[in-house]
């Protein structure tokens, strides 16, 4: 009798292996998989979920999940879709969907979504909140406005829609009641960094330089990784005139992540500033490599092309 080829034989164990495995293992492994932050593995599991289960909702939903947070949005919105096809009152797939159209900025989309959500659950402060997001982002703040009341009316502790009611108001320089909103957030959750630093831009453009630098350091003393924060810092220290410690907190921006434009642009600047022009055009053009044909970045590289050599 003839050997069979090892290759064969492991495939074949393989194959019996898998034949065996239920589509509820499948989503079990792929579920464990995501929450260890293993997407491509998850997707392999729900992908073999989804063979043996293609009318099952939940394995759909779930691939999707593994595809939002892997960053593959269209795939995400697709495997969204289809579990909508499959049950059209899977507010959960309705959600995340709302998520990954506003993530692509597809805001008409996302609130469509939201609207939709909200037929089916009403008093969920999250669908309202979520769709003010989207209204935000769109730029229509009065929709936002509302949909960020309606959702405290649900839930009077919900903080981060105190915090962005918040940011509604410092669009329409209402700060007095933006910082009414921040104080509320801060009360609820004094480890937020967002709700610090939003009242720190409030302050800072009512001028009051050091009560913005307090609450933009205890932005970053809450979380060291908000970024956004030490470049807050860095515009009040250059107010106030003191470019060196400005750079040391760009630089510490920079450091949490090596692709923020905005730390970036201040750093060009302020070396361009005192003339520091060499550094000032390595950072400008960094800021060109993450966002052409910037505006700023092209006009200050043009000045600086300009000098005298």
């Amino acid at each position: 009798m003839k050997r069979l080829n090892l290759a064969i034989i492991i495939g074949l164990f393989l194959v019996s292996i898998s034949f065996g495995q239920t589509a509820q293992e499948f989503l079990d492994r792929g579920i464990q998989n995501y929450k260890n932050k293993q997407y491509q593995e998850a997707i392999g599991n729900f992908n073999q979920a989804i063979n043996l289960s293609p009318n099952s909702p939940s394995p759909w939903f779930n691939r999707g999940q593994a595809n939002f947070f892997a960053g593959n949005l269209e795939a995400a919105i697709a495997d969204y879709t289809q579990t909508l096809k499959l049950n059209p009152k899977y507010l959960d797939a309705i959600f995340q969907r709302g998520l990954a159209y506003n993530r692509q900025k597809k805001q008409d989309l996302a609130i469509a979504d939201y609207s939709s959500g909200l037929v089916l659950a009403p008093n969920d402060a999250q669908f309202y909140y979520n769709r003010g997001i989207a209204y935000y982002d769109k730029g229509d703040l009065d929709s936002a406005f509302v949909d960020y009341n309606q959702a405290l009316k649900i839930n009077p502790n919900y903080m981060k829609a105190y915090v962005n009611r918040g940011s509604v108001y410092y669009k329409k320089k209402q700060y007095d009641l933006a910082i009414a909103d921040l104080n509320t957030a801060i009360s609820l959750d004094a480890k937020n960094p967002e709700a610090w630093g939003n009242r720190g831009m409030c302050y800072s453009a009512l001028g009051q330089n050091d009560l913005a630098l307090a609450d933009f350091t205890q932005a970053t003393t809450v979380d060291p990784k908000y970024a956004k924060g030490y470049l807050d810092r860095a515009i009040i220290y250059n107010r106030m005139k003191q470019n060196d410690l400005a750079l040391v907190v760009l630089n510490q921006a920079i450091q949490i992540n090596p692709d923020f434009v905005g730390a970036y642009i201040f750093r060009g600047a302020i070396y361009f500033d005192t003339k520091k022009f060499d550094l000032s055009k390595a950072d400008l053009e960094k800021v060109l490599q993450l966002s052409p044909n910037h505006k700023f970045a092209t006009d200050l590289l043009a000045k600086i092309a300009a000098l005298p050599k």
